[in-house]
């Protein structure tokens, strides 16, 4: 908000990361109050997609223990109470992103912006870069965290990407 405020711009959407919800909770409150027009979108793993099925059905929902993700730090199953009242009160939409395209935008991350990210880290890159989303003519900002890899996984997410 503050890197908005010193150019006088706001943001149409923001994309961030969800696991069991700490981030987005305190993202959307600020948002929700600071910058009221911005959608937020959260964005899950397939398989782990508990805060975005939780939105739908207005509830806290529990999601089966399905396959892993290489996007280890958002494997929750289901969002804390918290976070997931925080995110509803700020109509928050969830989406999700499969492994390959988390793998294609830690590759796009470390080519274009010389940014080392962990998976669960460029997951709100990838929902941009997927096209679930319309973004033309929208200024748009993604909460890309955690360089938490490791140099060889890192080596192999790339080489599939």
């Amino acid at each position: 908000l503050e890197q908005l405020d010193a150019r006088n711009a706001s943001a149409d959407l923001l994309f961030c990361a969800v696991g069991g919800g700490g981030l987005i909770g305190g993202v959307s409150l600020a948002f929700h109050y600071l910058s009221p027009a911005t959608e937020i979108i959260g964005v899950e793993p397939e398989g782990f997609n508990g805060m975005g099925a939780s939105l739908v059905h207005g509830a806290i929902e529990t999601m089966p223990i399905g396959p892993k993700s290489i996007c280890d730090g958002l494997m929750a199953r289901k969002p804390g109470d918290a976070p997931f009242a925080a995110v509803r009160t700020a109509g928050v939409r969830g989406i999700t992103v499969d492994d390959q395209s988390v793998r294609c935008a830690m590759r796009i991350a470390f080519e274009r912006m010389k940014l080392v990210l962990e998976p669960s880290g460029a997951a709100s890159l990838a929902a941009l870069l997927g096209g679930k989303v319309d973004v033309s003519g929208k200024t748009v900002l993604v909460v890309a965290t955690g360089g938490n890899v490791s140099l060889t996984d890192f080596i192999a997410h790339m080489n599939h990407a």
